[in-house]
């Protein structure tokens, strides 16, 4: 059976560039792929970003730039507690070092939601229902897209929008973008895939889709630089260390959006603590207890649970490596960890009480209909033939990219561009001045 090999795997050579530069300074490849990422624009907006609870005016609460940097941290744990063990098992200890996968890892941990949307998961909903609205009427505006082009739409990915910002969008334009290299990008693709491949096969990194058909000859590249297996011609196997990406993610969601809940006052004290008791030792109940304050004993536990959880998981990625590099294993690592039911449950306590908060939901809803209505102005000025008046000044407002794009599929992307690269407080003004709801301010002019 094929194999794939940490050596390329950990390729430090960059996307957009045509040698590897000699390295100068203090930092390693993968630390200037963090810092990259770090004080780019398009992370920089994540702080306006919905997380859980959309624009929340309690400073405790995570935004998709706390939520993001918290995973990086989780992930360059994860990262390091396989590498000393990587290194000594494959003889790699001459050009890697341990640090060198927390370091892949926290950087393709701080990229994982940055090409997401403004309010969250129902922004992707929002762009992909507008699309399959239209094709299901046979839309005109979407008549010369190929089937390949309209899938993307139709399931419109915020993964594979992240993929098109560190390749294409940010820093370098169309030029490799971040230039960020190619064991970060791999590691960033969880579903190294095509969109029309999504849900084809039961593993856990074939649910969604990595990249656009924009995208696609950069995404083979980083597939080919990475040595990862074919699937087939648009699918590939994932890089392993995109699954640490995935536990990271997982980790961080579940037991912070728990203390998120906690508080906003969705949930008790005493639930909270049947939650975490699981990941607690007798001892360190009994220390709990002894914590004056109720906070402090809440951050207490979230860093109790978030500590077992990274030895879990990086028990389980050591005990499945062949797996992971042959392809066999493709399944979520809390899934099999020992602790997996416990996240379940208190996956499935914040459903009720944080993800269908009222708050919540009245917010996503609205973004969900500010989204659409920006793509019924924007489409039909990209891509109408009218030229009336209402929509040259519309195509006015929009970048220079919609204007200058070659194709209606390529026009529509720098349109969805546009409206994902929005914070959740622009989108809702630049709507309000569109509809007449409050004057034009600064934002309706901001160039994303």
């Amino acid at each position: 059976m094929s194999s794939m090999d940490w050596t390329n795997l950990l390729s430090p050579r960059r996307l957009g560039e045509d040698k590897q530069k000699e390295r100068t300074g203090t930092r390693t490849d993968f630390e200037r792929d963090y810092d990259r990422v770090l004080f780019s624009s398009p992370f920089r907006r994540l702080r306006g970003k919905t997380q859980v609870f959309p624009m929340p005016e309690n400073d405790h609460v995570h935004t998709r730039m706390t939520h993001s940097l918290e995973v990086a941290s989780v992930g360059r744990s994860l990262g390091k507690g396989i590498g000393e063990h990587i290194v000594e098992r494959h003889d790699l200890s001459g050009t890697y070092h341990k640090s060198d996968f927390g370091d892949i890892i926290a950087a393709a941990c701080l990229a994982h939601d940055i090409g997401n949307p403004p309010f969250g998961h129902s922004g992707e909903d929002s762009i992909a229902s507008w699309f399959r609205t239209q094709r299901d009427k046979s839309g005109r505006y979407l008549d010369q897209l190929s089937s390949h082009e309209l899938n993307d739409l139709c399931n419109f990915e915020g993964n594979a929008q992240g993929l098109r910002i560190l390749t294409r969008l940010s820093m370098y334009r169309h030029e490799g973008g971040m230039r960020l290299t190619y064991a970060t990008l791999g590691t960033f693709a969880k579903y190294p895939q095509a969109s029309v491949c999504a849900g084809a096969g039961p593993g856990v990194s074939q649910k969604k889709f990595a990249y656009f058909q924009a995208e696609s000859d950069i995404f083979k590249e980083i597939a080919e630089a990475n040595g990862l297996l074919k699937r087939d011609e648009l699918s590939w196997q994932r890089h392993p260390l995109s699954f640490l990406v995935e536990a990271a993610d997982d980790i961080c969601y579940s037991v912070l959006d728990a203390e998120d809940g906690y508080l906003l006052g969705h949930i008790q004290y005493d639930h909270l603590l049947e939650l975490m008791s699981p990941f607690l030792s007798d001892q360190d109940k009994k220390d709990i207890e002894h914590i004056p304050h109720v906070r402090s004993r809440v951050s207490r536990m979230r860093a109790l649970a978030i500590g077992k959880l990274i030895e879990e998981v990086r028990d389980a990625f050591l005990a499945n490596e062949a797996g992971l590099l042959d392809g066999s294993f493709d399944e979520s690592f809390i899934d099999v960890i020992p602790s997996g039911e416990t996240v379940s449950k208190i996956v499935k306590a914040c459903e009720p009480t944080c993800y269908n908060a009222p708050e919540v939901l009245q917010i996503l809803l609205a973004g969900y209909k500010v989204i659409g209505d920006f793509l019924e102005r924007f489409i039909p000025a990209a891509l109408g033939n009218e030229g009336s008046r209402l929509h040259r000044q519309t195509l006015n407002l929009l970048p220079d990219e919609v204007r200058k794009a070659e194709t209606p599929y390529l026009k529509i992307l720098a349109i969805t561009d546009f409206i994902a690269g929005m914070t959740d407080a622009y989108a809702m003004t630049l709507y309000k001045s569109l509809n007449g709801i409050s004057p034009p301010g600064s934002a309706s002019l901001q160039k994303l």
